[in-house]
């Protein structure tokens, strides 16, 4: 050998090069794939509860994967909005020093440790000591306010109306810089999917889930609701917006049968137009929210479709808890959710009509020519004649909003010229007039408390027009009074179209005006007419001596 140290220096450095080799890529490997988090609710006595996936305990400390990028912790108190805390790696680990030994490698080190390193999440980590933000509470409904019913619900929102924006990063989100736009009929095409559908009764459920947290639904099963102590809602979804939070983050060992399954966090954004309508369902205000949901986790690399169904749906409820609260403050602004009393006399003159004579023969088939149809722009109810120069009897809440009001006598003719001459809606009475004279009429009766178990028949128009002048017969079932109006309870069967045609005793005088039924399972033969009496004392009407 003739330069021993030549040899020795050489196989010191191929030595050497072969340790760096071996050492490059440890910022990953000595990086723990666990992180110890402690998160915190900046609301006093909230608790946060920690997801089951992507989390390990050791003595009594919650330490989140960091390969999953993305977690989310629930924070819930009594009395609040319970909500979803996003959070994600944000700083980078101590042990990236290691990649400088990355650098004493050339080639492999250069183009394949480095590019590895700097892609993994294991070399970053999380803030270990995190405040969750403070959560809104439920401002629930007080003594004085009305409750609020979910009329209709429906999802307007088409292939165009449904945007896709992507993110880059949780800080891109949050600072609303999206890097890409996309309808979901684009983003769809490849799938073969259609516009996004959502079933329309997890809306309805949702805002009504939230409307009995915030005590705005009466729970007491009252059989006769007050006008002065009840909204309804009627809510369209317009457009929705799907916010993408994707991983700056992507190792390239992950995938789905990777132990490295990455995730996204997704939220939505959704515009709704509301109405507002009073107890008679006549919009009586109209407004738009935009709100956003909380966000949520959701995995890279799921083929499930009811895994994104799951999460459409956890967001659009999160989004409408958001906009009945924003609905319920600006409605208290507007002062619509006042209660108002209800029942009051009507203070206005007396009107004077004619008294119909009394029918002597009793036949049923002479009081059905006093009853009416009253057709009105959206369907139809019922009503009977009370004096023979036009005047008209029947529920306020069959004309309430209505523009367009007819007349349909028992003998087919008809009247387009009809006037709305008084209303209670307290009482949920109106009184009518035609121009026509010599009509046949029933009386109305003077007895103060007619007697419980006689016969009586409800003369009306039920579900279709075609069934003008339709009779059921039953018995007088009770006597009851709410809200500063008397109710006659009856078994006579009633439909849908009834509404505000006589209830009348054997003689043809009317006992009382058809306002509504009771419907459910188990629930047949209860149903109520509004005290004759009333027509007298509400409306004030009076017969001519």
């Amino acid at each position: 050998m003739k330069n021993p140290k030549f040899f020795k220096h050489l196989t010191l450095a191929i030595t050497s090069l072969v340790g760096i080799s071996m050492l490059s890529g440890c910022a990953m490997m000595f990086s723990s794939r666990y992180q110890k988090v402690e998160i915190t609710s900046a609301t006093k006595g909230a608790k946060v509860e920690y997801p089951e996936v992507g989390t390990k305990n050791k003595n009594g400390a919650t330490k989140f994967d960091k390969t999953r990028i993305y977690h989310t912790v629930t924070v819930k108190k009594e009395g609040y909005k319970s909500a979803n805390y996003a959070f994600g790696l944000s700083k980078t680990s101590p042990t990236l020093a290691f990649m400088a030994l990355d650098f004493a490698v050339p080639l492999i080190g250069w183009f394949y440790y480095i590019p590895w390193d700097l892609s993994s999440p294991k070399i970053r980590k999380f803030d270990k000591s995190q405040v969750a933000p403070a959560l809104i509470p439920y401002d629930k409904r007080k003594e004085d306010e009305k409750y609020i019913i979910i009329n209709t619900t429906a999802i307007d929102a088409k292939g165009k109306d449904i945007i896709w924006h992507q993110y880059k990063s949780l800080g891109k989100y949050k600072a609303g810089k999206h890097n890409d736009t996309r309808s979901i009929r684009k983003l769809n095409k490849s799938q073969d999917k259609e516009d996004l559908k959502v079933d329309n009764t997890i809306f309805t459920s949702a805002l009504n889930g939230t409307m009995k947290k915030m005590n705005f639904i009466d729970t007491t099963n009252t059989i006769f609701p007050a006008v002065g102590n009840t909204l309804y809602l009627n809510a369209t979804i317009k457009e929705i917006v799907i916010q993408d939070v994707e991983s700056p983050y992507h190792h390239p060992g992950s995938g789905p049968n990777s132990m490295y399954v990455h995730n996204r966090l997704l939220s939505i954004q959704m515009v709704i137009e509301w109405e507002v309508l009073d107890y008679y369902k006549q919009e009586i205000y109209s407004t738009k929210t935009t709100e956003k949901s909380d966000l949520f986790s959701y995995s890279n690399y799921s083929n499930d479709p009811k895994v994104f169904s799951n999460f459409l749906i956890s967001s659009m409820e999160d989004n409408l808890e958001y906009a009945i609260i924003k609905i319920r403050k600006e409605l208290t602004i507007k002062g619509l959710l006042q209660k108002t009393s209800g029942g009051k006399a009507v203070e206005m003159p007396a009107i004077t009509i004619n008294k119909p004579g009394k029918l002597e023969n009793g036949r049923l088939n002479d009081y059905m020519k006093s009853a009416v149809t009253i057709k009105v722009d959206e369907g139809h109810g019922s009503g009977a004649i009370i004096s023979d120069d036009g005047y008209i009897i029947t529920a306020y809440h069959v004309v309430a909003g209505s523009k367009k009001i007819e007349i349909i006598m028992g003998d087919g003719t008809k009247d387009t010229v009809v006037q709305v001459v008084r209303k209670n809606e307290d009482a949920d009475l109106a009184l009518l007039k035609i121009g026509k004279t010599g009509l046949p009429a029933l009386a109305i009766t003077n007895a103060t408390e007619p007697e419980i178990g006689v016969d009586v028949w409800a003369i009306g128009t039920p579900k279709s027009v075609e069934l003008g002048q339709s009779v059921s017969k039953g018995v007088l079932s009770g006597l009851r009074k709410a809200n500063n109006v008397t109710y006659l309870q009856t078994d006579v069967s009633l439909n849908g179209g009834n509404s505000g045609g006589p209830l009348v005793n054997k003689e043809g005088t009317i006992l009382g005006v058809v306002t509504s039924k009771l419907v459910g399972v188990g629930t047949e033969g209860v149903g109520f007419a509004i005290s004759a009496q009333e027509i007298m004392n509400k409306l004030k009407v009076q017969y001519k001596n």
